[in-house]
């Protein structure tokens, strides 16, 4: 999965706090009227998420407070929820465990999404991030901060080309694929050819009831 706005994120809520992004140039127009599509809508405990956490952990072995305790070996969850009055919500959650140290980083942010299309007739949506939160929890001390304007614009401001899908092998969930065009431009889904795989990340839900 090689999508910038995870890797920027990821390495930001962990520590990099110093580094800063060059606000992109946009002649997008304002978000006026509702574009969000009905069927990537959720209810609001429902996110359409990617997730990496471990379901093998270890016992920790080192003496202290969290001796003999069973630990995961880490992971990420990645979560987007979009609202009908243009509002999305993103989420990126980062935990790593080793013997003797334990880390958990968190990204939240929301803003404003546009639903439209590209010059190429694609399905694009472009989120404007207003807000945002970093939090992270290392070996007992927790710290939290905002997100700057800059990084809100530079770093979690995007444009995605998705689409809804089914796989015939899947039938438990219903995907939601997406891909940074600012990171791949030269994805064209009329041509399958110009979009490497290791570029789409997979979100899905549930279809359980």
């Amino acid at each position: 999965m090689k999508i910038l706005l995870f890797v920027l994120s990821i390495a930001i809520a962990a520590g990099g706090y110093g580094q800063t992004a060059k606000p992109k140039q946009t002649s997008t127009p304002s978000v006026v009227t509702n574009t969000v599509p009905a069927e990537v809508i959720t209810d609001d405990s429902t996110f359409w998420t990617i997730s990496t956490v471990s379901t093998v952990g270890y016992v920790n072995t080192t003496p202290g407070a969290n001796y003999n305790t069973y630990q995961s070996g880490g992971g990420m969850l990645v979560k987007f929820r979009f609202k009908k009055n243009n509002r999305f919500e993103f989420r990126l959650y980062v935990q790593a465990n080793t013997y003797g140290t334990s880390s958990e980083a968190w990204t939240q942010v929301e803003g404003t999404v546009e639903f439209t299309k590209d010059a190429k007739g694609q399905q694009v949506f472009i989120t404007r991030a207003e807000k945002g939160t970093y939090r992270t929890y290392k070996n007992g001390i927790s710290n939290s901060r905002p997100i700057p304007e800059n990084e809100l614009k530079g770093q979690h401001s995007h444009i995605f080309l998705w689409e809804k899908t089914n796989f015939a092998d899947d039938a438990l969930n219903t995907y939601l694929l997406m891909v940074d065009l600012e990171e791949h431009p030269e994805a064209d889904i009329n041509n399958p050819k110009t979009i490497d795989p290791s570029w789409v990340s997979k979100f899905h839900i549930s279809n359980k009831k």
